[in-house]
Parts: structure tokens; sequence; C-alpha cells
């Protein structure tokens, strides 16, 4: 029988649809075949050696065969460690944890491997690059926190101007290290607003302290009004001890650089890396990360504090923080006048 042209197209396309249906499990067991092959994952990582073993864990539980290896330090130094081991030609490393400053500097460098995991469909866009080169695991969120004896009502900020009031000169605190709220600020109001309300926010005399945490506590503990850089697990956790705090969040936040999963441009086991990176984001792997209590990236699951989750959040333009952190930085030290 001669089909016609119409007949022809809806058979060429019927035929497309069912090769590509086909191709994805295939993929996926090519991958799973590769990974057995493979056997072996190095972690690298920078949170807490408990919290990542409970991920270790669940992925171990997934797929018994792999050997996992790890090593763990702080951003800075496997930073270090990565960019040496490249210089020598050793590629040791399969996946990274890290905070998502280190992760975008790796980026930078083209150090890292694209891969869009197809969990990444479901994690928050302010959580990820267009790309794929990284995907946040889990994040954080600073807010307003301020002292409920010392501010109620009509006197909780509801726009960062509200910072400028004379009633808060001497009564707000801020961290010596808040380079990424400031960038966030500039980025929301453009970099000369943003510039001039850090000037104005100056004049009230900010007193700078080392520390989210000390920050909290403060602020808790009446030396302070309000600070606006405290991040809500601190808050909360303060609450449940009975401290006179609670926070607000003006919107559009920008969260902390997240927790992300990143594979190095020439892992050694790229088939298990890019395993370990599914399972991470997948709705298994974020499970654990919120029985961590942690705040999980993906859009469908629960967060611990479920007030948080319905936080407008600001998608950053990391590449440009990346690209002028120092500036930022001397920037934000010299208008506070922060001495390192």
């Amino acid at each position: 029988m001669k089909l016609s042209g119409h007949d022809r197209s809806l058979a060429i396309l019927s035929a497309a649809l069912i090769a590509l249906t086909c191709a994805a499990p295939s993929f996926a067991q090519d991958r799973l075949v590769n990974a057995r092959i493979e056997k072996k994952l190095v972690l690298y990582h920078s949170p807490n050696v408990p919290d990542t073993q409970k991920i270790l864990e669940g992925f171990r539980n997934k797929h018994p065969y792999i050997e996992i290896e790890t090593y763990r330090s702080n951003g800075e130094k496997l930073i270090q460690k990565i960019t040496t081991e490249a210089r020598a030609g050793k590629n040791l490393a399969d996946a990274y944890l890290l905070s998502g400053f280190q992760t975008w500097l790796l980026k930078g460098m083209g150090m890292l491997l694209q891969y869009p995991s197809p969990e990444r469909e479901k994690v928050l866009a302010a959580l990820k690059d267009a790309e794929g080169y990284w995907t946040g695991v889990y994040w954080n969120l600073e807010v307003i926190a301020y002292n409920t004896n010392m501010v109620r009502g009509s006197e909780i900020p509801k726009a960062w101007e509200d910072l400028l009031n004379p009633r808060w000169k001497t009564q707000i605190a801020l961290e010596a290290e808040d380079v990424d709220w400031y960038t966030a600020l500039l980025q929301l109001m453009g970099e000369e607003k943003g510039k001039e309300f850090m000037r104005k926010l100056a004049a009230q005399q900010p007193q700078i302290r080392s520390g989210h945490t000390l920050l909290a506590q403060l602020v808790g503990a009446g030396e302070f009004a309000l600070a606006p850089t405290i991040r809500i697990h601190e808050a909360e956790r303060m609450k449940v001890k009975g401290a006179p705090i609670e926070w607000t969040a003006i919107e559009p936040l920008a969260p902390n650089p997240p927790i992300s999963v990143s594979i190095p441009k020439l892992t050694p086991h790229p088939n298990v890396a890019k395993l370990f990176t599914d399972f991470v984001l997948s709705r298994e792997g974020q499970m654990i990360i919120y029985g961590l209590n942690r705040n999980p990236s993906r859009m469908d699951m629960p967060q611990p504090v479920p007030r948080a989750a319905q936080i407008r959040l600001m998608k950053m333009d990391y590449d440009q923080v990346v690209k002028n952190y120092s500036r930022y930085a001397d920037a934000y030290r010299e208008t506070f006048s922060i001495r390192q």
C-alpha cells in the first residue's frame, strides 16, 4: 500500500518516538553495566562526616557493588588539593560535594564535566546552573531575625530600606564575612543603588561580629535589636529553646551558596559519578537530606521549616559573583570598616 506524504511523515515521527523511548532505558542500563565495571567512587566533600556518611549509606544500599572512598576538608583546602592534583596530571576524584562558591570556581576554571542529570528537573531554579555543571543538593537561607522584646508590630522591617530608620542606629548586627548577602542585594537593587543603600546602612553604625550562630545568640540575648543574615534553622532552634527571637523575610531572597554536587571533567569513573549524582538529587536521596534536618533542593520535597518553603527565591548570576568576588569582598569591608 502506498502511503501519502502526510502518512509517511506520521510513520517517521512514530518510529523516531519509539526509538527515543527505547533509547532512554538503554542508556540507563548501559550506565549500570559500566558502573559495575568501574565499581568505585572517590568523593571529595566539605559537609561534615556524619551527614555525608548517611548519604553514602543510602547510595551503598542501592549500589552495594561500588567501593567508596572519601576525602573531607574545608572548601578552600579542597580547591587547593584539586588544582594541585590537576597540575600534576592526576585525576583522583569522581564527584564533589562542595559549597556552591567552590563549585563555581571549579566551573570557571573549566574543571567540571557537564552532566544535566534527569533528576535536576525537579530542583529549584535558583539552586542550579543552566548548563548542567552543578546542582544544589541542600541549601540554607538567611533572613532578618529580631528580638521580640525590642521589635514589635509595625516596627518589623518589610523592606530593606526600613533598616535605615534612625530607630535602628547601633541596633543592627552584621557578620564580618557577609559578602554573599552584600552581592545579592547589589544584584537585586542594581549595583549603584545597592552601593548607596549599603553606604546609608553603614551610617547606622551596625555592630560587626564573627559567626552567624553568635549573631543569633546576641540578638536573642538583646545585645542588638536585629540582624539581616541569620540562618532560618538557627532562629528556629533558638525559638524552640524559648529565646525571644523571630524572623521575617524580605522577598525575593537569594539562597546561601548551596552544597552542590558536581563531577570532575576527567573523572576516572564517570558512570559511577553520574549514578551518585542522580541518587543525591532523587527523591530517595533527598529524603535522607530531609532526615538530616537540611533543606532539600527539590521542589517536590517537604522542608524542615515549612514556612521557609513559601519564600520566593531570587536567581543569582553566580558566574558574575565569582568573577568579581574579590572586588565585592573589598567593597563590603571598606563600606563597613571591617579589618581583616
